[in-house]
């Protein structure tokens, strides 16, 4: 299933600012955290724009956007 995954802050270092990405069927909040080798800790964690948590499955069609709880300014 497609989801795009939207980075936010220091988490786009080396990676991606958006991106269209290929997930297995059922995969989690977490299992889209791990592949991209972000630390769980201190992360907000949005699917369609609203709160979710870690084991929430997503849906073919998703987006998932993680932010840094605390980003320096």
């Amino acid at each position: 299933m497609q989801i795009t995954v939207k980075l936010y802050g220091s988490l786009c270092i080396g990676r991606f600012n958006s991106a269209l990405c290929e997930y297995p069927d059922h995969c989690t909040v977490l299992t889209i955290v791990k592949s991209l080798g972000i630390p769980s800790e201190y992360l907000i964690r949005l699917r369609n724009g609203s709160h979710v948590q870690f084991d929430e499955v997503v849906q073919d069609g998703d987006t998932i956007s993680l932010l840094p709880m605390l980003d320096g300014g």
